[in-house]
């Protein structure tokens, strides 16, 4: 108020363009304050009311065609068979980087910064990724869920052909013959694996996945 009632003080003499010129010649820096107070408080409102719902299952593929059209469709797909609704869920195509075993061309380094950041953080659920790239996370320590902690003995002899074992642990499922291999590009040099991430926890959402390819590869859907 203080303010106000100079500003009106020196400025009574003045017409409008010259009380804007004066307003901004010397309050501007109170402008800006009260500009960055409004901007910063618009925000703790949308963080505090207005968040995006939390993810139950979120699924990348990793060094394939960045494909937005596709990813949509698994979503869609996933989320008429599962229940869980399509703002809940997230398949993400968007990963495209070099590792020790494989260097591609017109990669981002940040797509490799992002995948092991949301790795660690717990936001990845499961993951199709090349043989290579699976055998470079094991390097890592990084840890997949035991499937046969998961499987029902229904699934396992449906994907017993794609089950894949590491010292006598089933960790891992090869996508070829199974009905993703309709979405993904497979090398038999480098076979592509889907894996579940152990620090990702949803694992209603994981055996709901696995019902879904069982669904995909019976013809159900």
């Amino acid at each position: 108020m203080h303010i106000i009632r100079n500003i009106k003080k020196n400025t009574s003499h003045m017409n409008r363009e010259q009380t804007m010129e004066y307003i901004f010649t010397y309050y501007w820096y109170h402008i800006l304050l009260t500009v960055l107070a409004i901007f910063l408080m618009i925000l703790l409102i949308r963080h505090l009311f207005f968040q995006e719902p939390k993810k139950e299952f979120q699924c990348v593929l990793v060094n394939q065609e960045v494909n937005y059209k596709r990813d949509q469709e698994l979503l869609e797909n996933f989320s008429k068979t599962s229940g869980i609704s399509g703002d809940r869920l997230l398949f993400d195509s968007d990963y495209l980087f070099s590792y020790p075993g494989e260097v591609l061309e017109e990669t981002k380094e940040s797509s490799y910064e992002k995948f092991f950041f949301h790795w660690a953080t717990g936001e990845l659920d499961a993951v199709i990724l090349p043989k290579s790239l699976y055998d470079y996370c094991i390097e890592l320590e990084n840890e997949f869920v035991d499937l046969e902690q998961i499987l029902t003995e229904e699934q396992k002899r449906q994907l017993k052909d794609q089950m894949y074992f590491r010292d006598g642990t089933c960790d891992a499922l090869y996508v070829k013959g199974t009905a993703l291999e309709n979405y993904i590009e497979d090398s038999k040099e480098n076979p592509v694996l889907l894996v579940f991430v152990k620090e990702g926890g949803h694992m209603e959402a994981n055996q709901k996945f696995l019902s879904f390819l069982t669904m995909l590869q019976e013809g159900i859907l």
